[in-house]
């Protein structure tokens, strides 16, 4: 099947002059890493093709997607989207999405809707990033080391540097590969896990946050806009609280709720341990993998009917 899916995959990158790389609405590293690797492999291995990146960054500070601003109704409406780590169509960060001509899926989420033309999926693969380091080196592609930087940022981050039990023999011959091209791991490492202060100080007041569900291994933080207004973090720093719960015995689901900077709804980002929370998740306009999910309330009224859902899941009757 991947086999036949990658063929289909080359032969529509040769038809199209324009393609648009779209990833899910605030992305992580790993929808980060892989849009902008596969920019840079389809530029170095196809000629005459322009590629655009679409959708937010993680940190508008410090990298800047400007290809969006380029686009015209003519480009779209003539253009391949080749979507990465997006399970649903309306998860999808491009508000033109409807206007592509044709849709080009690359995923490892469950599979929850048909929106693509073609698609490669493999739901065993710990990241999207994993996926599309099969396909460079299946078909001997170049893959330069700033390729490789971005596609390392998303599988160790998907894989919680390979500890994950969905690592596999496949996620590490995607990193051999990776380190093949030039990749220079510590110097990733360095870039996402080493703290300065202010970050260090916003983890100590999260952790102090955390609430306990009595009579379940639940535990939540409420992040409120106060907590952070005056603090200059990042959405993606607010949402690094949710690791102050992570490795405590007594916690099998942790969440944290925050309001997105974007939108101004209540955003969720949840992890288990062993707990399908993709169950729930999806109840609540969201989704994701088994053991992590993100989903979206209109207030925050709605999180005491999220706890109840979790509390189903745990007592099997969801």
């Amino acid at each position: 099947m991947f086999e036949k899916n990658n063929e289909k995959l080359i032969k529509k990158i040769c038809a199209y002059q324009n393609i648009i790389i779209a990833k899910h609405e605030s992305p992580d590293w790993d929808a980060q890493g892989s849009a902008l690797a596969l920019k840079e492999i389809i530029l170095d291995n196809f000629k005459n093709k322009k590629v655009f990146v679409v959708g937010d960054s993680i940190d508008p500070e410090t990298l800047l997607i400007d290809d969006e601003k380029n686009l015209t109704k003519e480009i779209i409406e003539s253009a391949l989207m080749i979507t990465v780590d997006t399970a649903n169509f309306e998860r999808i960060d491009f508000k033109n999405k409807n206007l592509v001509k044709e849709i080009f899926k690359i995923d490892h989420h469950i599979k929850i809707d048909n929106y693509a033309n073609e698609e490669i999926i493999d739901e065993n693969a710990i990241a999207c990033t994993q996926i599309l380091c099969k396909i460079a080196y299946t078909n001997k592609w170049k893959v330069s080391k700033k390729a490789a930087h971005n596609l390392f940022f998303g599988l160790i981050t998907d894989s919680n540097r390979f500890l994950f039990d969905k690592t596999s023999i496949e996620t590490f011959e995607a990193a051999i590969f990776l380190y093949k091209c030039g990749v220079e791991a510590n110097q990733i490492y360095n870039s996402l896990y080493l703290k300065d202060l202010k970050l260090a100080s916003w983890l100590n007041r999260a952790f102090n946050k955390i609430e306990f569900v009595k009579n379940y291994p639940i535990a939540f933080i409420k992040i409120k806009k106060e907590d952070y207004e005056n603090t200059n973090l990042s959405e993606e720093e607010i949402k690094s609280a949710l690791s102050t719960m992570s490795g405590i015995k007594e916690i099998a689901i942790w969440f944290i709720a925050y309001e997105s900077f974007k939108t101004k709804k209540i955003k969720l980002s949840i992890r288990s341990r062993d707990y399908n929370i993709s169950k729930v998740a999806n109840l609540y306009q969201g989704g994701g993998h088994k053991l992590a999910s993100g989903a979206k309330l209109a207030n925050e009224e709605e999180i005491n009917n999220f706890i109840e859902d979790l509390k189903k899941l745990i007592d099997n009757q969801l």
